[in-house]
């Protein structure tokens, strides 16, 4: 999923002060997390979760500029971003201390919004967009140099992750058991599970499973594969510290949605974690990966307890509690998405990014096409 180029070449890594400047660090949640209401695992509760809020004042206007978590009293009332509605401020990660003079606005900006597909309907675009670094601009897809994203379907059965692109891995479709022969929009759904949806009970939000799916690259996205890999999942939901950027508030805590994706079948053996952060407010707000110091495939202990280490040192995040408490997992990459920037344009920016490029420049356009209406 989101592998960042820094941790695929944490095996080529010598100095401590290279894998700092090359993953930047985190650290994650500071206050131990509190128990939340228990919520329905349904298709409206999820997707409201995925999708990051607008505010609205007293007579019903979008406010400009501010979001959910500012405090501003001016917000009223809020609601989800609408399908083609011009995003009224941008979330970003926030820069490490010692470089926050170079990147103000941090280094990634993360959007969640809605999409409308001809294939899936309602689809969940969570951009990757970098700014800092290397001629990289906000608002500009620079193909090739780390910008992406994620897309959310949601299906009768599960919520799940179809496609995502990064500078890692580029760009990928996720396909399940459903996927047979050809790839289709079938292939696609129930693929990287992020919860399950029982039809038939108003169940939890809470549970697990073990997800097949195989991820897909491209030259070969036409094709169903022939084997599938497993990966144990588990999602609930918790009340989450967050902080804020300088000068916008005080920390806030929101019912949190978390969804944990394991790099095998066993969480015990498993090679490495996800964990997929996602509030009513902002939608996706958190990401972190986790690495197993005992056996992982590709890094030694001493490069994983250094990136660990530099990780914590830079500040970037605030601390977070490894998966279950298993102590055999280091963090090795985090985003905290809750440095809030005001759009470029007076009216808001145009939603688009990600999907813009997949419709544009990959095998996928179909998939993700626009609906007839909105061509």
């Amino acid at each position: 999923m989101m592998i960042s180029a820094a941790v695929r070449r944490l095996a080529e890594l010598c100095p401590s002060v290279a894998v700092a400047m090359i993953l930047g660090a985190a650290a994650g949640l500071g206050d131990e997390a509190a128990p939340a209401p228990q919520l329905t695992a349904s298709s409206e509760i999820i997707r409201d979760f995925m999708i990051q809020d607008v505010c609205l004042d007293a007579l019903g206007s979008v406010l400009g500029g501010v979001s959910p978590i500012d405090g501003d009293r001016r917000c009223v009332v809020r609601r989800d971003l609408l399908p083609g509605e011009n995003l009224p401020y941008h979330k970003h990660d926030h820069p490490a201390p010692h470089e926050r003079a170079g990147a103000p606005r941090g280094y990634q900006r993360h959007d969640s919004f809605p999409v409308e597909t001809a294939s899936f309907g309602m689809v969940i675009e969570h951009s990757f967009d970098f700014g800092a670094g290397g001629g990289r601009r906000f608002g500009v897809f620079d193909a090739e140099r780390g910008d992406g994203g994620d897309v959310t379907v949601l299906s009768a059965n599960a919520a799940s992750i179809a496609a995502t692109e990064d500078g890692g891995g580029g760009f990928q479709l996720f396909v399940g058991a459903g996927c047979h022969d050809q790839v289709g929009a079938g292939g696609l759904s129930d693929s990287w599970i992020i919860a399950l949806i029982d039809p038939r009970r108003a169940a939890p939000l809470e549970g697990q499973t073990v997800a097949r799916l195989n991820d897909l690259k491209v030259g070969h996205q036409s094709n169903c594969p022939a084997r599938l890999n497993a990966a144990f999942t588990r999602w609930y939901v918790q009340l989450t510290h967050y902080r804020s950027a300088d000068a916008q508030g005080n920390p806030v805590a929101l019912t949190t949605f978390i969804s944990e994706h394991y790099g095998g079948e066993n969480p015990e053996s498993a090679d490495h974690v996800e964990r997929f952060y996602f509030t009513r407010e902002l939608g996706s707000t958190r990401w972190e990966r986790w690495q197993n110091l005992s056996h992982s495939r590709d890094f030694s202990t001493d490069q994983l307890t250094r990136a660990a280490s530099d990780l914590a040192a830079s500040g970037r995040c605030v601390k977070a509690d490894a998966p279950k408490g298993d102590t055999d997992f280091v963090m090795v990459d985090c985003r905290e998405w809750t440095l809030i920037v005001p759009p470029d344009q007076p009216g808001g920016d145009r939603p688009g990014f990600f999907i813009d490029a997949v419709r544009s420049r990959h095998l996928a356009a179909d998939l993700f096409a626009a609906p007839p209406s909105a061509r």
